[in-house]
């Protein structure tokens, strides 16, 4: 079901009685309540993003529609369960990519994904994921019944955290940055193979190395580079940028400007494989990233 209000609001029902209710709006209450679940959920300096940044950024559905000649819809979702109960929330960018010249494939960036600590365990995060879809053939006006979104995320890479780093996020959470990498393991996430790094959110933030970008339930075993070029350009110039544009030899200019020549698909790596490396306790100091341990890994090394 799909309910329009003054506050571009968008319903779904979803499997086991799980509600969605998401906005466009700067001005929405969904706004605030969302970011009362993701306040509690995120607590590394470089990765949150105040109040006024996720305002920031639905802002520019106004004026960012259609920038880079694609088409955008930034938007806050909570999933809630038939009492109004706070079960999780979502943030993403969605975008239509004329991929082909005859295909328009939409993508996902998945900013931020949380789950309420009461509600986990239930196989929430699927029922967040498929809704997150849905939302971005709503929001982009695409055919609900073609091709799922490609949906990207961000995920803390174990190996670049330093040990207070490392402690603080799980001791927050509740959950390991290993069983984390696992959980998104098992909903099929696997890791974007390019050096990924995200710029500084706002002026006072730093930009972001511990990290990588995976991919998730994505066809095949590696992406178009034009694809992966034209996602982040959005995603850089939207969700993380807010309209600024940076210069060429900039953190997100020199990552556009690598795919922009890259002639050769972008692999996906399995994670579960460098999982088991780490679970044996297996020598990691030649590694300098997860993703790095990921290909060695994937090559039986």
């Amino acid at each position: 079901m799909t309910v329009e209000t003054d506050h571009h609001l968008m319903m779904l029902s979803l499997p086991n009685g799980v509600g969605v209710r998401a906005s466009d709006d700067p001005d929405s209450p969904i706004l605030p309540r969302f970011f009362s679940g993701y306040d509690r959920a995120f607590v590394l300096p470089d990765e949150r993003e105040d109040l006024e940044g996720f305002k920031a950024c639905l802002s520019l559905n106004r004026s960012h529609r259609h920038a880079f000649g694609r088409t955008h819809s930034e938007l806050v979702a909570l999933f809630e369960d038939a009492g109004g109960t706070l079960l999780g929330g979502a943030n993403f960018l969605a975008t239509a990519i004329s991929h082909h010249p005859a295909r328009t494939m939409a993508t996902i960036a998945l900013n931020y994904v949380f789950v309420e600590e009461a509600a986990r365990g239930r196989g929430l995060l699927r029922t967040i994921l498929g809704g997150a879809r849905q939302l971005a053939l709503m929001a982009l006006r695409l055919d609900p019944h073609g091709p799922p979104p490609a949906l990207f995320i961000e995920q803390n890479d174990p190996l670049r955290l330093t040990a207070e780093e490392y402690a603080a996020d799980t001791t927050h959470s509740g959950t390991d940055q290993i069983d984390r990498l696992a959980i998104w393991s098992r909903v099929g996430a696997r890791i974007v193979d390019f050096p990924y790094v995200q710029p500084a959110l706002s002026a006072g933030q730093k930009a972001d190395d511990g990290l990588i970008y995976a991919a998730v339930d994505y066809p095949g075993d590696s992406i178009d580079p034009g694809l992966l070029h034209d996602h982040l350009e959005s995603f850089f110039g939207i969700s993380v940028l807010k309209g600024a544009i940076d210069t060429p030899d900039g953190i997100a200019g020199a990552q556009l400007k690598a795919l922009a020549h890259l002639s050769v698909p972008v692999a996906l790596l399995p994670m579960e494989p460098a999982l088991d490396w780490l679970r044996d306790g297996r020598a990691i100091d030649e590694f300098e990233s997860f993703r790095a341990l990921a290909a060695a890994a994937d090559r039986g090394s």
